[in-house]
């Protein structure tokens, strides 16, 4: 593999977004494999031959190489033994990329592993098309001074603009169509735009790329609740079954709270005992939730904790009243039963929240290392 692609951006991009390393030492690539106790896959062992790692856009993304230039030392990045998933590079917020299997089994393919937080996504269908599509993608940012575009962000400067940040995950798309990382950014960049219908469709192919990631399918289920509950219902319920653990309660309390939106008691009850089941404390959980958002003046946070409340203890029979903008009747809601709900209260459901945040933020550069001191990759 000669990477074509990655040497053009070299050449054509402003002077140090892109910095490769030499090419690896032979004898360096074996060691690290022998070390390793694995095979390095091929796409990456090529990369290596021609270039010893590469600092992408400032340390936005780092690749790991195995000789003393490498900008970050593959064993460093897999310090633990056995190396059961070979972690390959990182971002300067700490985000590990690391060679899987996807679900098809096919040759490795790279998962992005969030800083602090369980979740993983399929970040690329192998690591030529992840490194074409990375590129692709961060380049949007810059000028040709080699520095951030301000035209690309908000005016707060932190939050990159939706139109920009739906080129960004459409260029990446082009790049390598299997990733479920870029169809859920380019869900998220269509859902800013209140372009729903299409979000929706990206969230969803998303989740059929990396059906084992819930929250993909926890993303579909949001952007279509208020259009479709009973699709979103079926979406929070597989996010749920998917997840496994303590957090896939809430999801099945967000499928009881859909399920009863599209007045399928029997779909509401089976979700809301799924709930119980799996988390026997939920309810007394999201009251104190709501209490603590309310004290904290975070309403956003509120109002979703009292729709799992209503969600896992419905209220007394209500009144029906027409769901705005369809004609059709749907409940009304009860008067809430705590001062701290009664805050809280709103008549729609908000966009649920979810670590880490859906909305890309500004990559920020990483400090320099002090002189002297070695440049450690991001921790583990």
């Amino acid at each position: 593999m000669f990477f074509e692609r990655f040497r053009e951006a070299a050449a054509r991009l402003p002077a140090g977004l892109l910095r490769p390393g030499p090419a690896a030492d032979p004898d360096a690539i074996a060691a690290a494999a022998c070390a390793l106790g694995r095979p390095l896959p091929e796409d990456y062992a090529s990369f290596l031959r021609s270039f010893d790692g590469a600092d992408l856009f400032h340390e936005s993304v780092v690749i790991a190489g195995v000789g003393p230039a490498a900008p970050v030392a593959l064993l460093e990045l897999n310090a633990e033994r056995p190396t059961t998933e070979l972690a390959f590079a990182g971002t300067a917020a700490g985000d590990r990329f690391v060679f899987a299997a996807a679900a098809d089994g096919k040759s490795p393919a790279v998962f992005r592993v969030r800083a602090d937080s369980d979740e993983r996504v399929l970040a690329g269908s192998d690591f030529s098309r992840w490194l074409d599509a990375t590129v692709a993608r961060e380049q949007i940012l810059y000028g040709s001074d080699g520095e951030f575009a301000p035209e690309v962000f908000d005016d707060d400067g932190e939050e990159i603009q939706p139109r920009i940040a739906l080129r960004q995950a459409e260029r990446a798309l082009r790049a390598d169509a299997g990733s479920a990382e870029a169809h859920s950014d380019r869900g998220v960049a269509l859902r800013r735009l209140d372009r729903l219908v299409e979000a929706a469709d990206a969230f969803e192919r998303a989740a059929e790329l990396d059906a084992r990631n819930p929250w993909l399918w926890f993303d579909l289920g949001r952007a279509v609740l208020a259009a479709d509950p009973r699709r979103a219902a079926q979406a929070f319920r597989r996010a749920a079954e998917v997840d496994g653990g303590p957090s896939g309660a809430r999801m099945f309390a967000w499928a009881a709270h859909a399920a009863a939106a599209a007045r399928d008691d029997a779909a509401a009850a089976e979700a809301r005992a799924a709930a119980l089941a799996r988390q026997p404390r939920l309810l007394e959980d999201l009251r104190r939730a709501v209490a603590a958002a309310v004290d904290e003046q975070d309403p956003e946070a509120a109002r979703q904790a009292t729709l799992l409340v209503e969600a896992i203890e419905p209220p007394p029979a209500r009144r029906s009243l027409p769901l705005a903008g369809d004609g059709e009747e749907r409940r009304a809601p009860a008067r809430p039963r705590s001062a701290a709900a009664a805050k809280a209260k709103t008549s729609s459901p908000p966009p649920a929240r979810r670590p880490p945040p859906g909305r890309p933020r500004r990559p920020r550069p990483a400090a320099p290392p002090p002189p002297g001191a070695s440049r450690r990759g991001p921790r583990r």
